[in-house]
């Protein structure tokens, strides 16, 4: 009997301590969308990658904010790749007011979204960066001919018919293969540094490209259109220089990868 006693008490301590442990376990609160309740709100970087390519778009990041309202992990879930890590780096800078439940400070789990917008006066010297780039690129994909087409004035048929045929290709690539086209999702491991050090590795799903053999039509194309602008830009000298700057640069860039653009009209070499 007595033996019986003690094991009753012994199974009340254990779940005293259980219960214990499990009302002072950390607890994490959905917050939704927490734009609007942050204390300072980072802005992202535009990465220079993504401008030569006008990525743009809503970036998704899902973040955890500590007790103290400081964010210990972020992982951007939706988006264009070259827009994600900017996301990611600008959401941990961010901060928050700690929230409190029931008088106890408690962890959130909530999504800061982020809205890239390409530049709205596009430059010839971008423009031609970019079509330097799409003479390399193994897709069309991240090609947006809308907001290329906007440094066009309206008259310039042939051009446009030019632009047009791009996004044909586009279209082409895309349907040859509507689930994914040169993309393919793979997963990574990422660390992530916590404000108190501690690092803490995640898996997270990105879309890359798929290399393969270049399109002779695309190259075709976009030669067509340098070639067509550059005989258009005869008469403007300074448009006419930035387009070649562009076209050149980028060039240079792609045969020699420790070359920076860094501004103004300069390039340097990184040491």
């Amino acid at each position: 009997m007595k033996k019986f006693a003690t094991f009753v008490v012994l199974n009340f301590v254990l779940g005293l301590a259980v219960a214990a442990q499990t009302n002072n376990a950390p607890k994490i609160i959905n917050g939704g969308v927490i734009n609007g309740k942050a204390k300072s709100l980072a802005k992202p970087v535009y990465p220079a990658a993504a401008q030569a390519v006008n990525a743009e778009g809503a970036v998704s990041v899902q973040v955890i904010i500590d007790e103290a309202g400081n964010i210990s992990s972020a992982n951007a879930v939706s988006g264009h790749p070259l827009l994600r890590r900017a996301a990611e780096d600008a959401a941990l800078q961010s901060k928050f007011a700690p929230t409190a439940l029931s008088g106890q400070p408690v962890k959130v789990s909530g999504t800061i979204v982020y809205n890239f917008v390409a530049g709205a006066n596009p430059s010839w010297f971008r423009a031609g960066q970019q079509l330097s780039n799409l003479e390399r690129a193994w897709t069309l994909q991240n090609f947006h001919s809308a907001q290329f087409g906007k440094i066009f004035p309206p008259d310039w048929t042939a051009e446009i018919q030019q632009l047009q045929r791009l996004e044909e290709l586009k279209q082409a690539e895309i349907s040859a293969d509507p689930n994914t086209g040169k993309v393919e999702e793979v997963v990574v491991e990422k660390i992530i540094v916590k404000p108190d050090g501690t690092r803490e590795t995640v898996k997270t799903t990105e879309s890359r490209i798929k290399k393969g053999k270049l399109d002779p039509e695309q190259i075709e194309a976009v030669q067509n259109l340098i070639t067509g602008l550059q005989n258009r830009l005869a008469d403007d000298e300074t448009n006419l220089w930035d387009l070649n700057l562009g076209i050149n640069l980028g060039r240079a860039l792609a045969t020699n990868p420790g070359l920076s653009y860094r501004g103004g009209r300069q390039m340097s070499a990184i040491p």
